[in-house]
C-alpha cells in the first residue's frame, strides 16, 4: 500500500513537471509574438511618419510600443523566476491608463462617473506601486545580509 502512495507522488510530481514546461513554452510563444508585434509597430511607425506626422498617432504607438515591452518583460521574468513582480504589473496598469488618457481626445464625451473612475484606479494603483518600491525583495535582503547592496 506505501508503494501506491509512493507512485501516486512520482505521477503528481511528473504531471506538474510537464504542465510547467508547456506553460513554459505557451509563454515563450506569447513573448516571441509579442516582441514579433513590436518589431511590426515600430515599423508601421516610422514609415507612417515619413507619410504623414500626426503627433497624437505617433504618441499612441509610442505608448503601444513601451506598454507591449513592458508584457515582454513580465512574460521573460515569468520564465526565468516562476514569478511576476506586483509592482511590474502596475507599472503596466499605469501606462495602460497613461496611453487611454494620451488617446482621449474629448473629455466633455466622458460622464463624471467615468472621470472618477480613471482617477480613482490611478490613484489606487500609485499607491499599489509605491507600497511595493518599499517592500524589499527577498533579493535585496539577502544582498544587505552580506553587505553588498546600498540604497
Amino acid at each position: 500500500m506505501g508503494t501506491k502512495h509512493h507512485d501516486i507522488g512520482f505521477i503528481e510530481n511528473l504531471l506538474v513537471k510537464w504542465l510547467s514546461v508547456i506553460f513554459d513554452i505557451v509563454v515563450i510563444g506569447l513573448a516571441t509574438i509579442t516582441m514579433g508585434y513590436v518589431v511590426y509597430l515600430m515599423f508601421n511607425l516610422i514609415t507612417e511618419t515619413m507619410h504623414a506626422f500626426n503627433i497624437e498617432e505617433v504618441l499612441h504607438q509610442i505608448v503601444l510600443v513601451i506598454i507591449f515591452l513592458e508584457i515582454f518583460e513580465l512574460l521573460t521574468m515569468y520564465v526565468k523566476e516562476h514569478h511576476v513582480s506586483m509592482r511590474n504589473v502596475v507599472e503596466l496598469g499605469v501606462l495602460a491608463m497613461v496611453r487611454k488618457i494620451i488617446i482621449t481626445l474629448d473629455y466633455n464625451q466622458l460622464g463624471w462617473q467615468t472621470l472618477f473612475g480613471m482617477a480613482t484606479l490611478i490613484f489606487v494603483m500609485g499607491w499599489i506601486y509605491v507600497q511595493e518600491r518599499q517592500r524589499r525583495t527577498k533579493h535585496e535582503e539577502f544582498l544587505i545580509e552580506r553587505g553588498l547592496y546600498r540604497r
